[in-house]
């Protein structure tokens, strides 16, 4: 059977039904009116006893250690999976639910109009190729355990579907079911690529202060040029704010249902002078166990597998790194038809492709187009001057979806076979470092990296002619590799020049005002120093974003948090160490057992469980807790036993 495009699988399923306030049960033989039957308490998760599964082949065990993290015993690969999508999801599916809402641009259908443009850009970065080709480039059975895993979580959904957990209450609408193609989007690791961003700004930079200066005043790795042809002054403001719609966290007005008074966990802390942190955690930690498995680490809750942890023979980390994925290229519209596009002193048609976006309250759903030239999805337009401003991204290639190599790394017994799975992970950027039960440690740098003619990538390229491809992709061994640590990237001027951009991809707004500062300090008679200024200013700005310092008051935000008595139920306040990371594995390859790990502030997502907050006075003395491993230290370990039995 022919391969369907992965945006056709992924268009809306239309409107989301809303409860009713009220439910009026009619009894047609007798003709009275009966009361409404009592309220059900909201759905949590059973961690003991026993639940029957639908998937299930055979009785799977899930042991929740005294610190939440689920050690899953199971049989086969199959029942593994579907135990780990149904753990996750009784722990964290409303989380999961607004992952894959705003993953795959459907906010509006549940917020409302405030997402309509946020939700159209997110779609617009989705992969659009071949769907055999996309399942094969992660491993010849990642398939099979994604559907496996997605299983699982409809086991759960089918119940909250009947019996809503708390969130989907006051939310006010239910959870759906999942696919494994749900698996396959591409918006994590465009917001984990930020690199088109950061051409904005330094076009707008070197058109603000011109290019040699701005050599001058923002040193990086690479040399800031600018390709031939491209006037920096004409890229404007609005290709950086398109860009980041895409992924744009979801926010509510109100709730759909009152909440009940709750009480602070932690001493209370003012919300605006605290640092606000995602709550629940982005990662969630897991042990897998079945023929051929044994591994513990991190996932992403809507992910199967693990990130990053280790088996029973090696170790391994994953940590953020600036690779360059993403090109804005400038194209020219022709002015007799905006629909066209000067390539190679001809002009060329327009890729167009219509599409719709549900939204509540509104009968009639709105229509958008996705327009791509042969370089990406045009972002913006200037009608005026006739160019289109197009985002090439590596991750619209095959493979691309975020952390989905991760059972291939999962399996991986020597430091040979762990580079052999790396080739499999194309997003998003990481530093990987590796250790071993032999004393071996090394580092590789992963990512899906173009091969660039013409230009460094640091700026917009033209793209009616062939002065700035790509032309292929680096391999592994061009990517940064060694033995022993990764070496530090760069210079102290590069590291400032860097905080500076990460500081301009989430704050726009200050971005525009160092900019207009530099611009003002160019009349100054000594300009050079004047401008040296506005940038120490901007790099004591963005330090002030970087690591915490000790007892900083720190606010774990839940998106629900919209109401005083919501803000009691779901905020957790704390105060931070020094240097505080909510989410860290140090692992000991020597005795895995000594492993320890902090996943602040705790594994639930829900308030009434144990384990919603239980580790925020951990974190908040600077102690991680034991990360158990053989079967002897989880049992000794364990808190709850549940067993999950085919359904």
């Amino acid at each position: 059977m022919a391969s369907r495009p992965v945006e056709h699988l992924l268009r809306l399923r239309g409107s989301v039904t809303l409860w009713p306030v009220v439910l009026i049960a009619l009894l047609a033989a007798s003709g009275c009116r009966r009361a409404p039957p009592p309220a059900l308490p909201p759905l949590v998760a059973q961690v003991s006893g026993s639940v029957a599964v639908s998937g299930l082949t055979a009785p799977v065990r899930v042991v929740r250690d005294r610190w939440g993290v689920p050690h899953i015993y199971a049989q086969n690969r199959d029942d593994l999976f579907v135990a780990q999508g149904f753990t996750q999801a009784q722990d964290r599916l409303f989380q999961m639910d607004l992952w894959r809402r705003s993953a795959q641009g459907r906010l509006s259908e549940v917020l409302g109009p405030n997402f309509i443009e946020r939700d159209a850009m997110t779609r617009r970065m989705q992969y659009r190729g071949d769907v055999d080709t996309e399942w094969a480039s992660y491993g010849p059975d990642t398939k099979a355990i994604a559907e496996a895993f997605v299983r699982g979580v409809n086991a759960w959904v089918a119940l909250a579907r009947e019996h809503p957990p708390e969130e989907f209450v006051l939310a006010g609408w239910k959870p759906e079911l999942w696919s494994a193609m749900d698996l396959l989007n591409r918006t994590d690791a465009f917001v984990a690529s930020g690199d088109a961003i950061d051409e904005t700004f330094r076009a707008r930079l070197a058109a603000t202060v011109g290019l040699a200066r701005a050599r001058q005043l923002f040193p990086e790795e690479r040399t800031l040029d600018v390709s031939s042809g491209v006037d920096m002054a004409t890229i404007p403001y609005l290709v950086a704010d398109a860009i980041r719609r895409v992924g744009t966290p979801p926010f509510f007005l109100g709730l759909a249902a009152p909440v009940v008074e709750g009480t602070v966990r932690m001493p209370s802390i003012d919300g605006e002078r605290a640092r606000p942190l995602d709550q629940p955690s982005p990662r969630y930690l897991v042990h897998l166990i079945a023929p051929g498995w044994n591994v513990i680490g991190a996932t992403a809750p809507w992910r199967p597998g693990v990130a990053e942890g280790h088996n029973e023979r090696i170790a391994w980390t994953a940590t953020p790194v600036d690779v360059d994925t993403q090109d804005v290229y400038v194209e020219k519209l022709n002015p007799a038809n905006p629909h066209q596009v000067e390539d190679a002193r001809r002009w060329v048609d327009i890729e167009t492709r219509k599409d719709w976006i549900a939204v509540r309250g509104r009968k009639t759903p709105v229509d958008f187009e996705r327009e791509t030239t042969r370089h990406g999805v045009i972002v913006a337009s200037d009608r005026e001057r006739h160019l289109a401003f197009a985002v090439r991204w590596a991750g619209t290639e095959p493979g691309s979806a975020a952390e989905l190599a991760s059972p291939a790394l999962d399996r991986a017994t020597s430091l040979q076979a762990f580079r052999s799975a790396l080739a499999r992970w194309k997003m998003p950027a990481r530093t990987m470092t590796y250790a071993d039960a032999d004393g071996l440690r090394g580092f590789q740098v992963v990512a899906l990296a173009p091969i660039r003619r013409g230009w460094t990538g640091a700026t917009p390229a033209p793209g009616w002619s062939a002065a700035a491809e790509w032309t292929g992709w680096k391999s592994l061994d061009d990517l940064p590799h060694g033995t022993g640590r990764p070496p530090a990237a760069g210079t102290d001027a590069h590291a400032a020049s860097r905080m500076i951009l990460d500081a301009a991809r989430l704050h726009p707004d200050r971005a525009d005002a160092w900019l207009k500062a530099l611009g003002a300090a160019s009349s100054s008679a000594s300009s050079f120093i004047a401008q040296r200024a506005v940038l120490v200013d901007a790099l004591a700005d963005a330090l002030r974003e970087g690591p915490l310092p000790k007892d900083a008051p720190v606010l774990f935000a839940h998106p629900l948090g919209v109401t005083d008595a919501a803000r009691r139920r779901f905020n957790i306040a704390a105060h931070a160490p020094a240097g505080a990371r909510r989410f860290a594995i140090t692992s000991d390859p020597v005795d895995w057992d000594r492993s320890v790990a902090m996943n602040a502030p705790g594994q639930s997502g829900s308030p009434d469980s144990r384990h919603y907050a239980d580790l925020v006075k951990r974190w908040a003395a600077d102690e991680f807790f034991p990360l158990v491993f053989s079967d002897g230290a989880v049992q000794a370990a364990a808190g709850a036993t549940l067993t999950l039995t085919p359904k």
